[in-house]
């Protein structure tokens, strides 16, 4: 007793009822003696072999004669390839010869048809036959014919024909085929589409023989986009390994679903089209950028040819949506290009990029495509790419505007643009790249001094001397004034010779090495950048405090093309003439262009010096926030170290102010680089560490470094103590330590510089202000000797109040301010307004002076 056929219905054919169903329906009817035609489609991996496949077994396992044919592009030129393969399972190689003699006798391929198609009917007759064809779309063009003819001429026997193929069968088979006319039912359609999610979790538990979760089932869903082929890929991977398909296993699931998307695209190109691959080529390349026509006339194709292109697209499923087409997803596009060879890849971006600019595409949509091209010698390509960078800058794409600027730097331009787009990338890299950005600053210093790209070359030596490496930025810039003072004029020159000051006056009085030296600063400045070079200068020196806030003044009041380091010297100048208004107005003004022109290493730098003036001005949440807004225009570990040391200053003495000793002790422990004391901000360090140490009741060791501290600012003649008061707080570690009168001496130094700037009473809050921070960290100064009563005639005492009369003793005795305040118990503010009204009312210029007409008998007994 023979055994019953299985039915097509199968666990591994999960979503598959309804076409299976339809498959049975004409076989059924095939067994019956009928005859029919169907068409299973469907895209890439969607199963359409597998089920023609299950088909081909059921029918002949009812006894049907089968004849399956597996068509390919490598037989698509070859006359009736298809048509053999059928033949093969069906008739022996003999008939076959005699066949293909009688073919070939008649001289047209296309003259056999009637004689294949009477051979299979023949077949017919016998006993029903059912004819298969897989991958329709890449059956020769006689097997074609051949297919249509079949079925015109099938009605009157029991003969099934079934295709499988992306798209309508009825294309493949030409416009003159019209199943109305072959006499019997219209071809049946059977679409499969992608499983659902249930769906795909039923086959991967079937194929795997294990339980899946709901999360893994619907990563893979969304992965295979629910493609019976590639969910078998993944399932064949796991057990293979006899690994569990759980949540950990996610990352595996997922390469494993690009695997067999890989293959399975690999595969469809392979034996695609030419017209098909160009587009999809286009498409996974540049088809975001155009329209879709304009696309298909870059792959060559327009009208009948582009959509027939588009539809076999379609019908793999490389490209969806037939009123938007494109790739699905960034990853099948990557593999598409990695399939063209480079050259192939660096053409079709060039031509893409070339019809951009012709059909009116924006400079970031043709910097997009000239950025997968090999450089092109075209005019306006560079340009292109610069304006490109200039956008994506404004729209926060940092990485992306160096991209341009580099690729930029690969096509021709002329010396002063290559200039201005070096110096434009150095000030985006600095970022992430300080070294590669201060090589390229160097690069225009060194290779670009010419006339034409000048200004560049002064705006790169400016960027060099931001970011701190003042020790190079003085060696280059003194190298180029001297190379350049013969070939460029004077007016050039003068801002580059204020940036070499500026360097020269922060950076080691021994240079590593030796640079030729810049002309000295005239009384009368050049510039702008002059002004507020001199301006530093005077200030730093305590020197003409008020030619030194008019020159600041007339830097600033110049326009934004001063030199930034100039202009936030000029600020630095104003602060320490205590016109804090000026000189914080200044200093925002520069951090404002910085941000518009990209500096951030500028940007920074004046955020620094803000954050040091608001220390002094005793707003520490102020500082730190200035200082927090630094480093996140330009990290920590970006700036040159001899720089970061003056950061890593300012913010210990900002923590301690605000009474957060433990991170003050963590910032001061941080280890710094080897060459971070090469500049002035380690005289910044150890004066933080100092106060430090005197809060943390250690001020012999405060004074060490004090005195290191003053030793490296006098040498570099820094002397005005509104930038840095080390005596003042050194004054305070010798009253710690119980030595009175050095404490005086030291405050009596600092007077006299300060009284002949005319910032006494500034430094005077200052060193108050400190006084006041350790005691209210709990440190107890000692309280200095009561002085000797001192016999000041009473003539110099004329037109004081006894109030004013208290005071002024108490200052011929060397006590400052605060100890002032504190012998007579009143407010150190009201002590510095005592003192204002005796500095006005005697004619004195300031404490020295007052000491002077006071004490001209000395101490009584």
């Amino acid at each position: 007793m023979m055994r019953p056929a299985p039915s097509l219905a199968g666990d591994e054919f999960v979503g598959r009822q309804d076409a299976l169903t339809v498959l049975e329906e004409l076989i059924g009817t095939l067994e019956a003696g009928g005859s029919g035609m169907a068409c299973v489609t469907g895209p890439l991996g969607v199963g359409r072999s597998a089920v023609l496949h299950r088909a081909v077994g059921r029918a002949r396992a009812l006894g049907s004669a089968v004849g399956f044919a597996r068509c390919s592009p490598v037989e698509s030129r070859v006359p009736y390839a298809a048509v053999t393969q059928l033949f093969a399972g069906l008739r022996p190689p003999s008939r076959m010869v005699e066949l293909a003699t009688v073919c070939m006798g008649n001289g047209d391929f296309a003259a056999s048809v009637p004689l294949l198609c009477d051979e299979f009917l023949a077949l017919a007759a016998d006993r029903p036959l059912l004819l298969a064809v897989d991958d329709v779309q890449w059956a020769d063009t006689w097997s074609l014919r051949w297919f249509a003819a079949m079925a015109r001429r099938a009605h009157h026997v029991p003969v099934l024909l079934i295709g499988s193929t992306y798209g309508p069968l009825s294309r493949l088979l030409g416009e003159d085929y019209r199943l109305a006319d072959a006499g019997f039912a219209a071809m049946r359609e059977i679409p499969l589409a992608s499983l659902s999610a249930a769906n795909s979790r039923q086959m991967l538990e079937t194929l795997t023989g294990r339980e899946i979760g709901a999360k893994v089932a619907a990563v893979a869903a969304e992965m295979t986009s629910g493609r019976p082929a590639m969910l078998r890929g993944v399932a064949d991977y796991f057990t293979a390994r006899n690994l569990p398909l759980d949540a950990e296993r996610i990352p595996q699931l997922i390469e494993a679903s690009w695997t067999a998307w890989s293959v399975r695209a690999n595969r469809a190109m392979v034996s695609m089209p030419a017209d098909a691959l160009a587009l999809l080529r286009v498409l996974a390349a540049v088809g975001s950028n155009f329209e879709f026509e304009i696309a298909g006339s870059l792959a060559g194709l327009r009208a009948a040819r582009l959509d027939g292109a588009l539809d076999t697209l379609l019908g793999t499923g490389l490209v969806i949506d037939p009123d938007a087409p494109r790739v699905p997803c960034a990853r099948l596009a990557a593999e598409i290009r990695a399939a063209m060879t480079a050259p192939e890849r660096e053409n079709l971006y060039l031509r893409a990029a070339e019809l951009a600019r012709k059909v009116g595409a924006g400079a970031d949509t043709v910097a997009d495509l000239l950025g997968n091209a090999p450089t092109s010698g075209l005019p306006w390509a560079g340009k292109t790419l610069a304006e490109a960078s200039v956008y994506r800058m404004r729209r926060g794409r940092t990485d992306a505007a160096a991209a341009a600027l580099r690729r930029a730097l690969r096509e021709p331009m002329n010396d002063a643009d290559r200039a201005h787009l070096l110096t434009r990338l150095a000030s985006i890299e600095v970022v992430h790249s300080p070294q590669a950005s201060d090589g390229r600053l160097r690069h225009v210093l060194v290779r670009y001094a010419t006339s034409d790209a000048w200004p560049s070359v002064v705006r790169a030596a400016d960027l060099l001397l931001s970011r701190g490496d003042v020790e190079t930025a003085r060696r280059v810039i003194s190298e180029l004034h001297e190379t350049s003072a013969g070939s460029v004029s004077q007016d050039e020159l003068s801002p580059l010779s204020a940036l070499g000051w500026l360097a020269g006056e922060e950076a080691g009085t021994d240079p590593e090495i030796p640079v030729a030296p810049l002309p000295a600063p005239a009384r009368r400045p050049a510039d702008p950048a002059q002004a507020g070079a001199l301006a530093w200068q005077l200030a730093r020196l305590a020197e003409e405090r008020d030619r030194a806030r008019k020159l600041g003044l007339a830097a600033l009041g110049a326009s934004s093309e001063v030199p930034s380091m100039c202009r936030i010297a000029a600020s630095c100048a104003l602060l320490c003439a205590d016109d804090v208004a000026m000189g914080m107005d200044g200093l925002d003004a520069v951090v404002a262009d910085a941000r518009r022109r990209g500096a951030r290493a500028t940007a920074a730098r004046a955020l620094l010096h803000r954050a040091g003036a608001a220390l002094r001005l005793h707003r520490p949440d102020e500082g730190l926030r200035d200082l927090a807004t630094a480093t996140r225009e330009l990290p920590l570990e970006s700036w040159h170290p001899a720089l970061a040391a003056r950061h890593v200053a300012n913010e210990i003495m900002a923590q301690i102010r605000c009474g957060r000793l433990d991170r003050a002790r963590r910032l001061a422990a941080r280890p710094l680089p080897r060459t971070a004391d090469q500049g002035i901000g380690w005289a910044f360090l150890l004066y933080a560490k100092a106060e430090l140490g005197l809060v943390t009741g250690e001020p012999e060791g405060a004074l060490v470094l004090l005195e290191e501290c003053g030793r490296l600012l006098c040498a570099r003649r820094w002397k005005n103590p509104m930038v840095l008061p080390w005596r003042c707080t050194a004054a305070v570690a010798h009253q710690m330590l119980d030595a009175p009168q050095t404490a005086a001496r030291l405050r009596a130094e600092e007077h006299a510089v300060l009284d002949r700037w005319g910032t006494g009473d500034a430094v005077g809050r200052m060193c108050g202000q400190t006084v006041e921070m350790l005691a209210e960290l709990g440190v107890e100064l000692p309280r200095p000797p009561v002085p000797e009563q001192v016999n000041v005639p009473a003539s110099s005492l004329a037109g004081l109040s006894q109030p004013e009369r208290d005071v002024a003793r108490l200052v011929v005795g060397g006590l400052a301010n605060r100890e002032i305040a504190d012998e007579l118990q009143v407010a150190t503010r009201t002590v510095e307004l005592r003192l204002t009204k005796i500095y006005r009312k005697l004619g004195a210029k300031g404490r020295a002076e007052l000491v002077a007409h006071l004490a001209p008998t000395g101490r009584s007994g």
